[in-house]
């Protein structure tokens, strides 16, 4: 498990890529994001680099989302 931690003005958000695998065996990353102890997002990307991408753009956005209100 890989995780990404930030700090924002509405709070703490901690990002999980969860490495999995399907009913085919084949290797999957869940991405899951964690606001204030709460779960808010989900994503299941097919490589662990679409994954981290996942996860940095999510904090990305929510960081831009911070910086407009």
């Amino acid at each position: 498990m890989i995780t990404f931690e930030a700090r924002c003005r509405s709070g703490h958000c901690l990002v999980a890529v969860v490495p999995m695998m399907d009913k085919h065996l084949q290797p999957e990353f869940h991405v899951v994001v964690f606001r204030h102890g709460h779960e808010v997002y989900e994503e299941t990307e097919r490589s662990l680099e679409e994954a981290i991408e996942t996860a940095k753009a999510y904090l990305d956005w929510r960081t831009e989302q911070d910086l407009d209100s």
